[in-house]
């Protein structure tokens, strides 16, 4: 019981439930029971000051004979005895100044009630001492029997002077019976909302709780390794958001889960293919299939291939370091055009054989940025060496930099060889991504760009493809150093 969170909820807003329908209910009754005390005694107040009126104006001396008689008033007084007893179940007493009862009017009701017998005639005295003076009193006394009497008095004046009292009796057990059929109905009432709260409890917490079991399931069955599944998006605002953040969250893992396995059957292949070669040239070597005048030139291949390995094995652990946030950035100064220049000279060889034709528009000298020299280095490098693999002969090499207006220097690397397909502009910084996967085989790993990428997000810079116009090129920017600010606004 209450092990889950459905029962702990209901369980909790049913306690809140319950406990405010009880303190309502208790205030309620409370209220209602002096509301009906209070209106009550209210009513026979005005009808005490009724017949005292009558006694008051009535031009008898012996007051007696107003309520012994057969006279107009008396047959008044007879009929409001009769109604106050049938509305109020309530006796009139009539007294005089000196206390004496004139006369008690419970002889005109048929039903027998020793309410008036019981009363205590000292509580009587002190009451009628203090209307004898004047004064309108309403009050509870308590009757020799043990029960409620409520009792008011209204003196009657005639000359300015009080000439006796008036006095209306009713049991408090009459008011109390009135209250009680009232408390039932509050009772069935309050019943049927708590009823109803407690329905409408349920759903809602069950509206609540639902769209989160259904999350959990999700949950559970993502970290069977089943990544596709998604939570349905309902309930409240709150929890929609957050089926909404583990939907992203789900999408997230599976695009990581897919590229992971991506990643590692591209792994495979890149290490299967030179291991492959390296294996049937030895293999060959060592039975005799290739002659010993050849071996040189399949050493040469494997020696390639071992090179290859390296290389793969040097770029996956630097991505690698890079994801793990274990790679650190060595920050300096230096002249990125000069840096430029250096990468041209090292690969003169390649631009003689093609013959090409290298154009270079460069940023005034010396051109001073501030990151990790040789981190960018090596994207200058996997630029250019990709422009060098797919640039013909005769072809063209554009390297410029510029100064923008954000204190940054861009590159530009473009050549004028064949243009990049739309569908592989998208994936061009993916991992073991080759855009033409039949004339590259072997004379890369796919990394470079990937890891110039990671390189330029490490510095809090950016690397893009520049728009084709009969060009392919890249973009990356370098924040400037504070030597080239100054420089410049000599």
């Amino acid at each position: 019981m209450f092990q889950n969170m459905f029962s702990r909820l209901l369980a909790l807003f049913l306690v809140v439930i319950l406990l405010m329908a009880f303190v309502s209910a208790a205030y309620s009754v409370a209220s209602i029971r002096h509301t009906m005390t209070e209106s009550r005694m209210a009513n026979l107040l005005l009808q005490a000051r009724d017949i005292a009126y009558l006694a008051a104006n009535s031009g008898m001396r012996d007051y007696g004979g107003l309520f012994f008689g057969q006279s107009m008033d008396m047959k008044y007084l007879q009929r409001k005895a009769k109604m106050v007893y049938d509305d109020y179940h309530a006796y009139i007493m009539i007294v005089d100044s000196t206390g004496r009862v004139l006369d008690n009017m419970a002889f005109l009701t048929k039903n027998s009630d020793n309410a008036l017998e019981t009363l205590d005639h000292e509580d009587i005295s002190h009451l009628l001492m203090d209307v004898m003076k004047g004064q309108e009193l309403r009050t509870k006394v308590v009757n020799s029997a043990g029960g409620v009497i409520m009792t008011v008095a209204v003196p009657y004046m005639k000359n300015n002077r009080v000439q006796g009292a008036v006095l209306i009796h009713t049991s408090a057990q009459v008011v109390e019976a009135e209250y009680h059929g009232l408390l039932m109905q509050i009772v069935v009432g309050f019943s049927l909302a708590t009823l109803v709260a407690m329905l409408g409890t349920a759903l809602y917490t069950s509206g609540i709780v639902k769209p989160l079991t259904v999350i959990t399931g999700a949950a559970e069955t993502m970290s069977r390794g089943k990544l596709n599944v998604r939570a349905e998006v309902t309930g409240v605002n709150e929890v929609r958001q957050l089926a909404g953040a583990f939907n992203v969250m789900a999408e997230k893992l599976e695009t990581v889960e897919k590229g992971r396995k991506e990643f590692v059957s591209n792994v495979s292949h890149e290490l299967r293919s030179p291991i492959t070669s390296i294996h049937g040239f030895v293999e060959g070597m060592l039975d005799g299939t290739i002659p010993h005048e050849d071996q040189t030139q399949y050493l040469q291949i494997v020696f390639d291939e071992t090179n290859r390995l390296k290389r793969l094995i040097s770029d996956l652990l630097q991505l690698s370091r890079m994801d793990n946030g274990v790679e650190q950035l060595q920050w300096s100064d230096f002249d990125i055009n000069e840096l430029l220049g250096n990468v041209l000279i090292a690969r003169m060889n390649d631009i003689e054989q093609k013959e090409l034709n290298v154009q270079l528009d460069f940023e005034r000298e010396p051109c001073m940025v501030h990151a990790d020299q040789d981190r960018i280095s090596q994207v200058a490098v996997n630029i250019i060496d990709n422009a060098l693999k797919f640039v013909g002969h005769n072809g063209r090499l554009t390297i410029c930099t510029s100064l923008l207006h954000d204190n940054t220097v861009a590159v530009d690397i473009s050549n004028d060889g064949p243009l990049i397909p739309e569908e592989d502009r998208l994936h061009i910084f993916d991992r073991f991504y080759k855009v033409d996967k039949a004339h590259t085989a072997g004379q890369g790993t796919g990394l470079g760009l990937s890891i110039s990428q990671q390189i330029m997000q490490m510095h809090g810079q950016s690397i893009s493809l520049l728009p084709e116009e009969h060009e392919t090129g890249f973009r990356f920017t370098l924040a400037t150093s504070s030597q080239n600010a100054k420089s410049l606004e000599s």
